[in-house]
């Protein structure tokens, strides 16, 4: 083999394992690789078709335990779908505790709530304030610097 061919030969390779990393990379940060169980606890219907989900995402065979979080979406998402939202940038609450409940104010603003209890901003993990055109408000949530609080 010429050099150029071997050149080429080792251009192509050394792209194609850029190429799989690259690929690799990207589904383990999008939840192809999570083997947790999603659950929707509840779903709450807005006048306007949109329904808010408290889901709960439980992994036994990681020591993470349970979490609970909060979508907002046009369909009660599939266990697919659930998996995906979980790992992208939809998530508007999550919190490691399963007092969370949701309820629709109006058309374009959402209560997250804690039943029975205030939630300590230690268990939460992401609190947004808008989540696309609606306005998140809390109740019984502590206000906090929590990891991914918009």
């Amino acid at each position: 083999m010429n050099k150029n061919k071997r050149l080429l030969v080792g251009l192509v390779c050394a792209l194609s394992v850029a190429l799989v990393a690259i690929a690799l990379t990207f589904a383990l940060f999008h939840g192809y690789f999570d083997h947790g169980q999603f659950e929707i606890k509840e779903t709450n219907w807005s006048s306007s078709a949109r329904v808010a989900m408290v889901v709960e995402r439980s992994d036994h065979d990681a020591l993470g335990g349970l979490d609970y979080f909060v979508l907002i979406g046009d369909h009660v998402f599939s266990p697919t779908e659930l998996r995906f939202a979980y790992h992208s940038d939809n998530v508007a609450f999550a919190a490691a505790d399963d007092c969370v409940s949701v309820r629709w104010i109006d058309l374009r603003n959402l209560e997250v709530m804690c039943r029975d209890r205030s939630l300590d901003s230690r268990h939460i993990n992401v609190r947004k304030r808008r989540v696309g055109d609606v306005a998140i408000t809390y109740a019984n949530i502590q206000d906090g610097t929590a990891a991914g609080a918009q």
